[in-house]
């Protein structure tokens, strides 16, 4: 590759996902992940059928919103040692790769288009590397915002790969939403 290239590795939801694959008999039911802050029971994550719940809220709001949830105390060793696992399988697929928190890792491509045979092969070699249930996103550009973004915007399972020239990158990022920025539930 002539022009340098980045992939953000992103697994959304990675301690739901994690608890998920730890209790299987939470698949598609409405979960919570809390986490406590001093007095503050906060959400760290929930799952897709947690409908209105957001990362940041108050459990009470969250609660209030989703009454049927299952609530989980946060066991971030756990989260960490699963995303741990997930970050060695990149590492021996490049020797760049820059965890990003939970569940968002970049890793650089410059030079292992030849390794591979291709950059659809590199790719696919990436989304492997992740265990299925994680259903990792990942997205390519020429630095990490846009992958980022590219990552964010692409469906489970899938790659999108913004284009290289500034132009292409522009009309990629044009038309999105600003609530695609990474901010938090009390920043929104």
């Amino acid at each position: 590759m002539t022009d340098r290239s980045i992939a953000c590795m992103l697994v959304t939801h990675l301690p739901v996902k994690a608890e998920v694959r730890r209790y299987p008999h939470l698949r598609g039911k409405p979960v919570i992940i809390t986490e406590s802050y001093g007095s503050k029971d906060l959400v760290l994550d929930s799952s897709a059928e947690a409908r209105g719940v957001t990362a940041g809220m108050p459990l009470a709001e969250a609660m209030a919103r989703c009454k049927d949830a299952s609530l989980i105390q946060a066991d971030s060793p756990y989260y960490n040692g699963a995303f741990d696992k997930l970050i060695k399988a990149l590492e021996l697929r490049s020797p760049v790769v820059e965890r990003d928190g939970l569940g968002c890792a970049y890793v650089d491509l410059e030079g292992l288009e030849l390794m591979y045979g291709g950059e659809a092969r590199m790719i696919a070699s990436l989304l492997q590397a992740a265990p299925t249930e994680f259903n990792p996103r990942v997205g390519v550009a020429g630095g990490k915002f846009p992958a980022y973004v590219a990552a964010v915007t692409t469906k489970g399972g899938r790659a999108t790969r913004v284009p290289r020239d500034s132009a292409g990158m522009t009309a990629f990022l044009n038309g999105l939403s600003i609530g695609l920025l990474p901010l938090s539930w009390t920043n929104k």
